[in-house]
């Protein structure tokens, strides 16, 4: 378990692009609620049109939401693009601010979530809040990831580069790259664990005992269903009908946004020709999400194999997957494949999709087998809990606020396995 000295004194303001339930931002406010930090949301959202603007509360936190609906798909992006560097972005920001009461003069922790943000926060720092600090929460790899030809996002970093104090990253092997783009940034490494606390692990024990005598076999996946960018929808589809059709105790649970017209086409074929043991859900609230995966023998993360973003990540769903006791099955590049072997299965991105097929068949063929993996996964789940590494944020946070103070377990030092810091 992770031990934290306390936090002093400090305001924590989250400014993020995200979805308004994602996962990680969701597992980070409530653990600084919960250590007693005075910590906020500013939400810019041009995802969700059915989000309220204005003040609002999220797991016990309050928050502000600033929409931004003009146009529509990639015209409404670049849109919000280029609003992410106008003066306009601030004034609204200290108009939530306001709202929030946030007092300037206090020492704060400006926590960004989102490389768009990333002037904003240098804007705040320079003219609004003085006594303040940049963290910047690096979800992926940006310079592999790439928009409309370029890589957008490494450019607004190279733009507020020199404001940055502190970075997070959700693996280790995404450290050389932080190294290289912010040689002066103290950084650590919080990885996408799940909060083991927020599931029922008697429903899980339960499920895995039972597993073996089960006449219901649940197969699910919640999240992206976007064919066109990484998300191997179409193999996920080909695997539902594939397991339906050879075993009568079989159901699958799809859910999620972001789906292409073929791709809604096809889930509407699915659901018709299976009637009813292919669900398709939609948009899947968080609570839905647990309670469905808690219940589920396999998950799925797919990755298309001709995605140009083939890096080594750290996806939310498999370590959720891991503490729900469900096998995972995974085309990806994964943080820690070779402990996940034991329990999941993986493949990359040159196995053909029948191959993968048939070992998803061959797996539930086996009832001892999927046991055993739910059984393993269950375990090896203890060795990735969130409560294990959420304390790293407030180390951080107290060491760039204060950093002569005492009990602070990082220093400036430029160790090589963890940048700009060393944690000790």
């Amino acid at each position: 378990m992770c031990q934290c000295g306390g936090s002093s004194s400090m305001d924590v303001i989250v400014l993020d692009a995200h979805p308004v339930a994602d996962v990680r931002i969701e597992r980070h406010i409530t653990y600084l609620a919960d250590q007693g930090v005075n910590v906020c949301r500013i939400h810019y959202n041009y995802l969700d049109e059915s989000a309220k603007p204005g003040l609002f509360s999220q797991c016990g936190v309050k928050g502000f939401r600033i929409n931004q609906f003009l146009f529509q798909g990639k015209i409404r992006t670049l849109y919000f693009m280029g609003y992410c560097l106008r003066r306009k972005i601030l004034t609204e920001c200290r108009k939530a601010l306001k709202a929030l009461d946030i007092d300037p003069a206090q020492p704060s922790v400006i926590h960004v979530h989102d490389p768009l943000l990333l002037p904003l926060a240098a804007m705040l720092v320079r003219r609004s809040l003085p006594n303040s600090s940049v963290v910047y929460d690096r979800h992926e790899v940006y310079e592999e990831w790439v928009h409309f030809g370029i890589p957008i996002s490494v450019i607004y970093e190279d733009l507020a580069k020199r404001w940055i104090s502190g970075t997070v990253v959700v693996s280790e092997h995404h450290l050389g790259a932080v190294q290289k783009f912010f040689p002066e940034s103290c950084t650590i490494v919080v990885p996408n664990f799940a909060a083991s606390a927020v599931y029922d692990a008697d429903a899980i024990t339960t499920k895995i005992h039972l597993t073996d005598q089960e006449e219901h076999i649940r197969a699910v996946y919640i999240g992206s269903l976007n064919n066109q960018v990484d998300r191997d929808v179409d193999l996920l589809l080909d695997i539902a009908d594939a397991t339906i059709q050879a075993y009568d105790n079989v159901t699958f649970s799809v859910g999620g946004t972001s789906l292409s017209e073929d791709v809604g086409v096809k889930l509407n074929d699915l659901a018709r020709k299976h009637n009813g043991r292919f669900q398709f859900l939609g948009y899947v609230p968080r609570e839905k999400t647990i309670e469905l995966t808690e219940k589920a023998h396999i998950g799925f993360y797919l990755m298309r194999p001709d995605t140009k973003y083939w890096v080594e990540c750290s996806p939310n769903k498999i370590f959720e997957y891991l503490v729900c006791g469900t096998v995972p099955i995974v085309r990806a590049n994964i943080d820690h494949a070779d402990r996940l072997r034991e329990c999941s299965l993986i493949f990359d991105r040159m196995d053909e999709n029948e191959v993968i097929i048939q070992a998803v068949l061959d797996l539930l063929d086996n009832p001892e087998k999927l046991k055993q993996y739910m059984g393993n996964a269950r375990e090896l789940s203890l060795d990735y809990t969130w409560e294990s590494v959420a304390c790293r944020y407030i180390e951080l946070y107290s060491t760039l606020l204060y950093p002569g103070a005492a009990s602070n377990p990082l220093t400036k030092g430029g160790s090589p396995g963890t940048g700009g810091c060393e944690i000790r």
